[in-house]
């Protein structure tokens, strides 16, 4: 099974998480708005987790490693590792806020909910980098695309989540 197939599968395998949460968050109280941004908190926190996670793993390391070094990104090792770390922390954060926001002091919480979601814009502006670097082959790329289209897809995503946290914010 070729690397895009495997990519295909962890996304498709997102989703269906992210539809039985759906379920799940549509029956709790709350607006529109409010369950909008419990949805999108806990997909993009499930996508950058499992971003930052499947680099352990080959074909992804691999791939990981020479987007690294074909970009010449100083510090390759560190690179490596922050992105990584990075990604993980960022989805675990998002994930910890879900499931335990109730419990979390709301100026910390609020604090963390920002860091988390311009923390996965900083992760795609790099990635946007990377994917329009001129020595960066596409077979290296996720579904082995340039245009950094699911880059952007995602940096919006986390726009868009700030948006609906400000609104939701304001509301209540």
């Amino acid at each position: 099974m070729g690397s895009h197939a495997n990519e295909y599968i962890l996304i498709g395998i997102l989703l269906l998480i992210t539809a039985a949460g759906y379920l799940l968050v549509r029956r709790t109280k709350g607006t529109g708005t409010q369950k909008a941004e419990k949805i999108l908190t806990g997909f993009l926190g499930g996508f950058i987790l499992m971003g930052g996670s499947v680099k352990f793993f080959d074909p992804f390391t691999t791939m990981f490693a020479s987007q690294i070094a074909q970009s010449e990104l100083p510090f390759p090792i560190l690179m490596k590792w922050a992105g990584q770390l990075g990604e993980m922390s960022t989805g675990a954060l998002l994930l910890a806020l879900l499931i335990f926001g109730a419990r979390i002091l709301p100026d910390l919480k609020e604090k963390a909910f920002y860091l988390a979601n311009l923390g996965i814009v900083g992760i795609m502006v790099v990635a946007v980098y990377v994917h329009l670097h001129p020595n960066v082959q596409a077979e290296v790329l996720p579904f082995g695309s340039k245009p950094p289209v699911l880059t952007i897809v995602i940096m919006a995503l986390a726009g868009m989540n700030i948006y609906l946290h400000r609104k939701n914010v304001t509301v209540a």
